[in-house]
């Protein structure tokens, strides 16, 4: 399995453990019965490059966003076809920035579309934002933010749609007609729902402490 490279915000936090989902989750659909899936939402968020804060904010509401659609629409995107094989990721791994140029105009217009695209690189910023804290007003919040937690959740969010994305890539390669497809997905959806719910935090830790655009 190819995981993108990422920068490491802080030591990795354990990798929880999910239960797999109800069968009921997932669709069973044919072959011949391929469904139309959205696209990641544009993202007005961190453009390539950018170490602004207040950016890499917007980059992090705008993953909510995306995440919580993806599992809105689980059924969508987490199929069986009529011969027990996992049908195509590639949606869902979009979503997650796992489908994506990693150098070029193209990796730039993905960075700019894909809100998860390289979303380790928004919390840096926002560390170092903290990190370099001078009293001055424009960094002022940056006082106030409780670091600590905030990379131990970055970590978190890190791992979870990294280890989302591998799922969907790897259940392809899973025997058909087993248990092991719905295993792989239910736990997916799991590492999903956590990612929506530790950004959330994240941006709550954001909001106590002021940070620009949440006043």
């Amino acid at each position: 399995m190819v995981m993108a490279p990422t920068i490491q915000v802080g030591a990795l936090a354990s990798r929880p453990s999910f239960l797999p989902a109800n069968r009921r989750d997932f669709l069973v659909v044919s072959t011949t019965t391929l469904l139309t899936l959205t696209s990641p939402s544009p993202a007005s968020a961190r453009a390539p490059g950018s170490r602004d804060a207040t950016e890499a904010i917007t980059q992090m509401r705008d993953a909510i966003t995306d995440l919580r659609r993806l599992d809105r629409d689980w059924n969508d995107y987490a199929t069986i076809d009529a011969e027990g094989r996992a049908g195509g990721t590639d949606a869902a791994r979009r979503i997650l920035g796992g489908v994506a140029p990693m150098s070029g105009a193209a990796a730039i217009e993905s960075a700019t579309k894909t809100p998860l695209y390289r979303i380790d690189v928004a919390f840096v910023t926002i560390r170092k934002a903290a990190l370099e804290e001078d009293g001055s007003d424009a960094l002022k919040w940056a006082a106030d933010l409780d670091l600590e937690r905030f990379e131990e959740l970055a970590d978190r969010v890190v791992y979870e749609t990294q280890k989302a994305d591998g799922n969907f890539y790897g259940v392809l390669f899973a025997q058909k007609g087993t248990k092991m497809i719905e295993d792989i997905f239910g736990e997916t959806r799991g590492l999903v729902r956590q990612g929506v719910v530790d950004l959330e935090e994240m941006m709550k830790l954001l909001s106590d402490a002021r940070a620009p655009g949440l006043q």
